[in-house]
């Protein structure tokens, strides 16, 4: 090739590496390719209009404004869809633009395989693809995977152009295998022009997730079986939705209290063994607690069973090595698929049921259902509340009467959390929540959660703080541009609460307390969110009371009808 190609980029696509890539993005179940471009991508994006030109298989892509946004997008669409999922990225800085939203996807054990490029090797201008900008010197980096390295599961650099496939079906496999978790691909841009492989390999399946093992099934059922004061944790386990009718049950045929951190739906609010995620009456008299695809079971300093008492637990991740610090007294810990594992303790519990015992498991069911109760009756007060303190619960409360029940909510809610929990009422697979620290994950994963459920509403309900953290401006463009609007409810009291609180519980009546001296929390002067949304072809309004909420949802509803992204400011009094 002539030196004449300053760009070189010229030539054909179809037997390129390339092309390779985006038939296997198909082949793998990847529906939609989150993207933000750069110098690194024209190889792609040139395979890609190859094949929407002759009308071969690809994924939709999705240009999102922001790496944040993109990575986001992918999370909620793998919460709504199950499928695999595709980002791609610009270099380091794109990988760096990622942000907490590798946090989310480390933390959500999302089966994501991140593409980034690499500044190219070759300075020749006969090798397509070469350096031709001063960019491919300073964006270049001694280890551009190290911040994937500390969250993702595999990083590769694919070397050349034939060995792309062989390597991106690797990361499919080790992204999709148990515990699943992002992988990264580091992508030269030569090795992208070079020649693919020429046939496509065989997609390298997943191992299956493991068996419950019997023995440690039973041992688990006799625990449970002959506790007194049984309570079950729980966060994630709804994420199949099959498993929520299990769990209920085997709930009521032990009379446990259901402590639900509620990243999903895992039982239903309703349920009178619902507990919600903070009640801390249960957990210092328990004997026996049985954790379910849960995090971070409790917080020692606020609520911990005794010492004596017996920790089980099944996870596809029992001994949390991404946590440094987890040290909770697990004494039975079994990987297992919850799926798999729920339906078998079930059954080991129905044969343990002697009458003697079935009787004792219902006069507890009995009495714990009489205390929670109590629990659901204080809640339901707090929705009515005239107090300041509860708006945020009469709010949730109006938004959970005004919702239809095919709604998909998207919940980032922050120091709100638990009032949503209380008051936010969503049946198996109609609720998410990311149960990860970086903030800013809501609206983003809005988009791909519409994407993977485009005939069902989609509303968030998140802080203001979260909100900003978002990249709004990047998230709602994007949602519009790929025909894929939702509703934001935004919490707004005016502050970043969560980094307010520390002040005032580890220093009360402190300088800041006695003054009310706020400045680094507070975000004021107030942000025009309904302007923001008009900015980005969309609408809002404010929502100055709880009941308001009924109508105004009805709009923004019908304004997504019409396919423009809506914002509600709700906003509540400042903590």
């Amino acid at each position: 090739m002539s030196g004449k190609d300053p760009d070189g980029l010229s030539g054909r696509t179809s037997a390129e590496a390339a092309a390779d890539l985006v038939a296997l993005l198909s082949d793998e179940g990847v529906s939609h390719l989150f993207i933000n471009p750069g110098t690194d991508t024209a190889p792609v994006q040139e395979a890609l209009a190859a094949a929407r030109s002759a009308k071969t298989a690809h994924p939709e892509t999705v240009l999102c404004l922001h790496e944040h946004v993109a990575l986001s997008a992918a999370i909620g669409h793998h919460m709504a869809s199950a499928q695999p999922q595709a980002v791609m990225v610009h270099v380091d800085a794109g990988t760096l633009n990622l942000g907490g939203a590798i946090h989310n996807a480390q933390r959500n054990r999302t089966p994501v395989v991140v593409f980034a490029g690499r500044a190219p090797y070759s300075v020749a201008s006969e090798v397509r693809g070469h350096r031709n900008s001063p960019i491919h010197w300073q964006q270049e980096q001694l280890n551009q995977p190290a911040v994937m390295r500390a969250f993702g599961k595999w990083a590769m650099e694919v070397p050349r152009g034939r060995e792309l496939a062989s390597i991106v079906r690797r990361a499919f496999q080790v992204a999709k295998a148990e515990p699943t978790g992002p992988t990264y691909v580091m992508l030269p841009r030569e090795a992208l022009m070079e020649l693919g492989a020429g046939s496509l390999p065989r997609r390298l399946r997943p191992p299956v997730p493991p068996a419950p093992d019997p023995t440690s099934l039973g041992e688990m059922a006799a625990s449970l079986a002959g506790a007194q004061r049984p309570v079950i944790v729980t966060a994630r386990t709804g994420a199949r939705p099959e498993n929520v009718a299990v769990l209920a049950r085997i709930a009521e045929i032990i009379g446990a209290p259901v402590l639900d951190q509620r990243d999903r739906a895992n039982l239903p609010a309703h349920h009178p063994l619902y507990a919600g995620p903070e009640d801390a009456r249960f957990l210092p008299r328990a004997d026996a607690v049985l954790l379910l695809d849960v995090e971070v079971p409790w917080v020692p300093a606020l609520a911990a069973p005794p010492p004596e008492a017996r920790v089980l637990q099944i996870d596809m991740d029992c001994a949390k090595p991404a946590m440094p610090l987890w040290s909770f007294p697990v004494e039975l810990g079994m990987t297992a698929d919850t799926q798999l594992a729920l339906p078998q303790l079930e059954e080991a519990l129905c044969r343990l049921a002697t009458p003697e015992r079935a009787q004792v498991w219902a006069a507890r069911r009995r009495q714990v259902e009489a205390e929670l109760a109590e629990v659901h009756a204080g809640w339901l007060r707090r929705s009515a509340s005239p107090e300041p303190t509860d708006a945020p619960d009469a709010m949730l409360a109006a938004l959970d009467r005004a919702l239809p029940e095919d709604a998909l909510l998207v919940e980032e809610a922050v120091t709100n959390r638990p009032a949503a929990a209380r008051q936010v009422h969503r049946g198996p697979a109609r609720y998410f929540q990311t149960g990860a620290p970086a903030l800013g994950w809501a609206i983003g994963a809005a988009v791909g959660i519409k994407l993977a459920k485009p005939a069902l509403p989609v509303v968030v309900v998140c802080g203001d703080g979260s909100f900003n953290f978002g990249v709004p401006n990047a998230a709602l463009w994007t949602a519009q541009r790929a025909g894929a609007p939702f509703v934001t409810v935004i919490l707004n009291n005016r502050s970043y609460y969560a980094s307010k609180r520390p002040v005032l519980s580890l220093y009360p009546g402190g300088a800041a307390d006695a003054a009310g001296d706020f400045p680094e929390t507070e975000l004021s002067p107030a942000i025009d969110y309904a302007l923001l949304a008009r900015a980005c072809g969309g609408d809002g309004r404010a929502v100055e009371a709880a009941g308001d909420l009924r109508d105004a949802l009805s709009w923004a509803l019908g304004e997504v009808d019409q396919g423009r992204c809506t914002v509600l400011d709700a906003r509540l009094p400042r903590p």
